[in-house]
This record gives C-alpha cells, sequence and structure tokens, in this order.
C-alpha cells in the first residue's frame, strides 16, 4: 500500500471521515432520537398540565384536550415510523456497499481516479441519506411542530405561575392569573430610575410590582427591591394602545387610559422579554370584555359569583358609586371617600 503525498493524502484521510459519518448517519440515529423525545415528552404532557393546574392556572382550557390529540395522533403514526425506518435502513446499507469497496480499494490503490470515484460514490450516499432522513422527517415534523408549541406554552405558564408564587403581594382568594411579563413602568415620575419589574393580568386586576436591584454603583452593591407599585382594577381600564417604538420598533409599549378607581388617569408600560405588545393589548380587552370566560378549565365558584350579583354599588358611607365587581374580588374601595367594602 502506498502513501498519497500532499494534498492528495489529506484529501484521502477526508473522504475516509465522510465515509465513517454516512456509515453512522444511516442508522438513522438523529432521527430516531427525536422519534424517542417525541413519545417521552408526548407521555409527559399530562403531568406538566396537571402541574400548572395545581399551581393555580386555570386559563388555556384547550391545554387537556390538545395532550389527548396529540397523544391518539403519535400512536397511530409511531408504528408506520418505525416501518419506515426500518426500510430505509435496509436500504441505505445496501447504498454503502459500493463506498465500502471503494475505501478498501484507496487503501491499495490511492491513485486519482480512485479517489475522484471513492468522492462520487460518497456524494451520491449522502443524497440517498438525507433523502431517507427527510422521507421519515416529513412523516413527523407537523405532530413535532405542535408539540413543541405546547411545549413552550406550558413554560411560559410556568413561569407565570412561579412570579405569582414569588409576589410580594397576595392574591384574591378566588382570583385567576391569566398573563404576566417582566415590564418597566415608563414616566413613572422617576425618570432614568424607571422601576423595572413584573406586569401582572389576572381576571380582576392588572398590577406591577417593582422587582429589580437598585442603588448598586461600580463599588456598591444594590439591594433587592420587591414590592407592588400600582393595582388598577379591570373595571378602571377604559382602553389599552400598543406601540412599538425606538429604533426599529424594538420597544414594545402598552399604553394605558384609566377611569375611577385607578391610581392614576394614564400608564405607560414597556413590556419586556420578547413580549408582543399587540398580543398583550389584545389578550387585556379580551378578558375585560369576558371574551375568556369559556377559556377556564375550571369555573368560579358559583356560590361568589351569587356574592357578587347581590354586592352593594353605592358606598354606604358617601354614597359614591362603587367600582364594578368581578368574580373572586372579596372588598372594594370607594374612591371617593376611601372606605374599604368587604363582600
Amino acid at each position: 500500500m502506498s502513501t498519497p503525498p500532499g494534498d492528495l493524502g489529506q484529501k484521502v484521510a477526508d473522504l475516509k471521515r465522510r465515509h465513517e459519518e454516512f456509515v453512522s448517519r444511516a442508522n438513522l440515529s438523529g432521527v430516531a432520537s427525536r422519534i424517542s423525545t417525541i413519545t417521552t415528552d408526548i407521555s409527559r404532557l399530562p403531568e406538566l398540565i396537571a402541574d400548572v393546574r395545581r399551581r393555580g392556572y386555570v386559563y388555556r382550557a384547550y391545554l387537556e384536550h390538545k395532550a389527548e390529540v396529540l397523544a391518539q395522533q403519535w400512536q397511530e403514526t409511531q408504528s408506520r415510523v418505525h416501518e419506515t425506518v426500518n426500510r430505509e435502513i435496509e436500504d441505505l446499507r445496501e447504498q454503502l456497499k459500493p463506498a465500502e469497496a471503494a475505501v478498501r480499494q484507496i487503501d491499495f490503490r490511492p491513485t486519482l481516479p480512485v479517489i475522484n470515484s471513492l468522492e462520487s460514490t460518497l456524494n451520491l450516499v449522502q443524497q440517498k441519506i438525507e433523502a431517507a432522513e427527510s422521507r421519515v422527517q416529513d412523516m413527523f415534523r407537523p405532530l413535532e411542530n405542535e408539540l413543541q408549541t405546547t411545549r413552550r406554552q406550558l413554560d411560559e405558564i410556568k413561569w407565570f405561575c412561579q412570579m405569582k408564587e414569588e409576589a410580594s403581594f397576595d392574591f384574591y382568594p378566588a382570583e385567576a392569573l391569566f398573563l404576566a411579563a417582566k415590564a418597566e413602568w415608563v414616566a413613572s415620575g422617576r425618570g432614568k430610575d424607571d422601576p423595572d419589574g413584573i406586569l401582572f393580568l389576572t381576571d380582576q386586576r392588572l398590577i406591577f410590582e417593582q422587582k429589580e436591584k437598585v442603588g448598586g454603583g461600580l463599588f456598591r452593591r444594590g439591594e433587592e427591591k420587591q414590592e407592588k407599585t400600582w393595582e388598577v382594577p379591570l373595571s378602571a381600564v377604559e382602553d389599552v394602545q400598543p406601540e412599538n417604538k425606538g429604533l426599529f420598533g424594538g420597544k414594545d409599549m402598552l399604553h394605558f387610559t384609566l377611569g375611577r378607581g385607578a391610581p392614576y388617569p394614564k400608564i405607560t408600560v414597556e413590556v419586556k422579554g420578547g413580549v408582543d405588545c399587540k398580543y398583550w393589548a389584545r389578550e387585556l380587552k379580551r378578558m375585560i370584555s369576558g371574551e375568556t370566560k369559556n377559556e377556564r378549565a375550571s369555573q368560579p365558584d358559583p356560590e361568589l359569583i351569587e356574592q357578587l350579583r347581590n354586592a352593594p354599588t353605592q358606598c354606604h358611607v358617601c354614597g359614591g358609586q362603587l367600582p364594578r365587581l368581578v368574580a373572586g374580588q372579596l372588598e372594594v374601595q370607594c374612591s371617593y371617600c376611601g372606605t374599604v367594602i368587604r363582600i
């Protein structure tokens, strides 16, 4: 066996590495790994959904049904996928035989024609492998995409729950969290020190909690500050307008116009972390209009609903009109005299 000189020797080494790679890929191990991940992730969906329900998240009622549909679709698809994988592997092993013979030949006759012949054979094998991978992936890619979307939705809800559990304030006993986002209260009157924190949207309130490190500097350690900065009953939200601001519209702003019962007539918040201000504005309006009621996995206590129907509408101290109550709210404050009335 002779050794090819210089660049030719490097080319032989590269071709042998390609051959070894294709031997491994011919087993469709990458595709098999994705199939295994799909099986595991689908089996875990009911547990993950039950966990966020236990933690108090009642919205996105479609999740349970979606998990059932995905499991059924995968059960119907999985056997066909495995059959196709086994058939493709057999075909690819046949396709590799000429390449294996060419590799053995190049060890004994590393001439340019033999090298070129091996390269052409490996190019053909690569095309065959990629085509086989694509055929198998096409069988489960739509379901895999839907599964990944569902996992992202659950990860988002888990973060909502975590922010609620870490909050420095109490939620009402029957208050249901709908959305949460990292945010900055813009034009708070603090200038460059506008507070960063979490914006919560529940079925009753819009709440901003400052949650950040403040007072730090080059030679000073800041301190963690976490406190509820303001809250607005949904009945006081008269309008919300989204705005994409800044260079290339990179800042997602929410401009709230507020009425009676709110601490300010207007509030502007920048939602962060990749949150779409248009989506938030749309979902807030849906919550206020009552469109989200049918999206609950569990409904509020009927006795509490009846209790709210019979709640007072005027303050017994000053006679002022009280803000509208929503399910789970057990007390209301008169915006005229400040009296707190428990339901």
